[in-house]
């Protein structure tokens, strides 16, 4: 290939890397499952700054780089609306990603006639079977064997931990850098300001985990707060609640929810007390639950009342999780009155076996959710009717003897 002969454009990076973030395994080690792709990621980025004129820091972009404090959705849009090759790290977690998909889409939207597969880049991080990809990304024409043989079986986690594989590593980095860098000065995405990406549809709503859940942020927007409340930790909508905010980077708890949902095999369905209100109360379980409660909501009366259906006993189908952030002074100093309020509000709920009342960091936020959802999937399936198939009613086949 050709190296180009003309500097890049300084307005956005080469490329944008789209990848599933990994749940540490076991909270405690302080580890990040994450550091590999940024290896990869940075390996890319020195490929490309060797082989282009792009200037410092302009090679590519990925979401490890946003400190706390940045506005992230800002943040993630700008940067998908200035680079001109989208590189998806395909995974089995990859596909589940609601913000993977959202990525995506909101790639394509900013030109939706010029053909925008075409500068998309796609990259194998964990095998996929082609059978389990989503529409969208059976549409890309991209032979991973290009790249070499052991990494379109491996991916690039299969040949960068073992060093007997070092030589497929870099044929695969340097090959892949090169394919984007192709692109990025061939057919590149035309710059475009897109609206906030998370506000566009996913586009892997064909591929679908088998196990719905519901959950409901209850908490208020910015217009709505409690008399005295900091606006520190709200948003525009209720979803856009971030009580552990100076840990989280301002992403929002319910994205961190889904996200960790979407990685256990859950189809989560995220919405506020109003979206869900029929769900909710319904006597028979619709579907299991959780309830991400900010207790600062259970102060105001229109949401007493909402969650009136909800606090009744026998009804553990739905789980209540209510974020209690230690370093907001705030809420610790306001923690009677906003106990009383919660025990108003939810106290059928909060004795309940799966309740989580009080979880102080968002560390015990991701260690407690996987568990929540699996008790409020097993009471969803012990308490949810049973519908024979229609039809004539068949009985059951018996063994009979040889003279019956």
């Amino acid at each position: 290939m050709t190296t180009p002969d003309k500097p890049a454009q300084a307005a956005g990076p080469y490329f944008f890397l789209s990848y599933a973030h990994v749940p540490p395994h076991d909270l405690s080690d302080g580890g990040d499952p994450n550091q590999w792709v940024e290896k990869l990621f940075r390996v890319l980025c020195e490929h490309i700054m060797h082989l282009t004129r792009v200037p410092a820091g302009s090679a590519g972009y990925m979401d490890r780089e946003l400190r706390t404090g940045d506005n992230w959705p800002q943040t993630l849009s700008e940067r998908l609306s200035t680079c001109r090759v989208f590189v998806p790290l395909y995974s089995p977690r990859y596909f589940e990603s609601e913000h993977c998909g959202k990525e995506w889409a909101a790639f394509l939207e900013r030109a939706p006639r010029h053909g925008g597969p075409d500068a998309i880049v796609p990259a194998v991080w964990a095998p996929m079977r082609t059978m389990t990809l989503p529409h969208a990304a059976q549409a890309i024409q991209f032979n991973h064997a290009d790249l070499g043989n052991r990494y379109a079986e491996e991916g690039f986690y299969g040949i960068m931990k073992l060093s007997r594989y070092r030589s497929q590593y870099q044929m695969a980095t340097l090959g892949l850098a090169q394919r984007i860098i192709e692109v990025a000065e061939t057919t590149p995405m035309p710059y475009g300001r897109i609206r906030d990406y998370t506000t566009v549809p996913s586009v892997f709503g064909d591929h679908t985990p088998e196990r719905p859940v519901t959950m409901t942020v209850v908490a208020p927007d910015l217009r709505h707060l409690p008399e005295g409340r900091d606006t520190y930790y709200y948003g525009r909508t209720p979803h856009e609640w971030d009580p552990f905010r100076s840990r989280n980077g301002m992403r929002p708890l319910a994205d961190c929810a889904v996200e960790l949902a979407r990685s256990r095999g859950f189809l989560p369905h995220v919405g506020t007390m109003e979206e869900h209100a029929e769900t909710l109360s319904a006597d028979e379980p619709q579907s299991p639950g959780v309830l991400l409660v900010d207790p600062w909501a259970t102060a105001s009366d229109d949401y007493k009342e909402s969650l009136r259906p909800v606090n009744r006993p026998g009804r553990q189908w739905i789980t209540v999780m209510v974020p209690w952030n230690s370093e907001d002074q705030e809420t610790v100093q306001q923690e009677p009155r906003l106990r009383d309020c919660l025990d108003t509000a939810l106290g059928h709920k909060l004795v309940e076996p799966a309740a989580n009342p009080r979880i102080p960091t968002l560390d015990a936020f991701r260690s407690i959710l996987p568990d929540a959802l699996n008790k409020a999937t097993q009471q969803f399936f012990k308490h949810a009717p049973a519908y024979p198939p229609e039809g004539t009613r068949v009985d059951r086949p018996r063994l009979i003897g040889p003279e019956e």
